[in-house]
């Protein structure tokens, strides 16, 4: 399997599990809406690394890694963005396990900002891999 074969894979994937997330806000799931969240962050970031040929560590948050690579291949992405991603990806990450476990209850709020910042993740990663192989 290529590089961007298993990218098409995991961003199938994502798709799916953003699918799930409208399902799980209407019927006030809050905690179970963070998680998706999450996986569906960590599934478009590795699967733009994976585009790009990078090899990430096998933990949750790969933003540090996909924010590295970017900035060494000189990749034209906003830094406010790469900033916002980090601090995102960084709490879903942090609150995913407690959060599926009810160990945590996340609030309505948080859950619907959740769910609202990976359809954005998701959009850039759509579009950032058409241009990276545009190039």
């Amino acid at each position: 399997m290529t590089n961007g074969e298993r990218a098409d894979r995991l961003f199938a994937e994502a798709q799916a599990v953003a699918e799930e997330l409208s399902g799980a806000l209407a019927r006030g799931r809050w905690n179970l809406a963070a998680r998706r969240a999450q996986e569906v962050v960590e599934l478009v970031v590795k699967a733009l690394l994976n585009e790009m040929g990078t090899e990430y560590p096998r933990v949750h948050d790969v933003v540090p890694t996909f924010a590295d690579t970017v900035r060494q291949r000189g990749l034209d992405v906003d830094s406010a963005f790469l900033d916002w991603l980090h601090g995102f990806s960084s709490r879903l990450s942090e609150i995913r396990g407690p959060a599926f476990y009810h160990e945590i209850g996340v609030a309505e709020a948080e859950a619907r900002a959740a769910v609202d910042g990976a359809a954005r993740v998701l959009a850039f990663g759509l579009d950032f891999v058409a241009r990276l192989r545009a190039r």
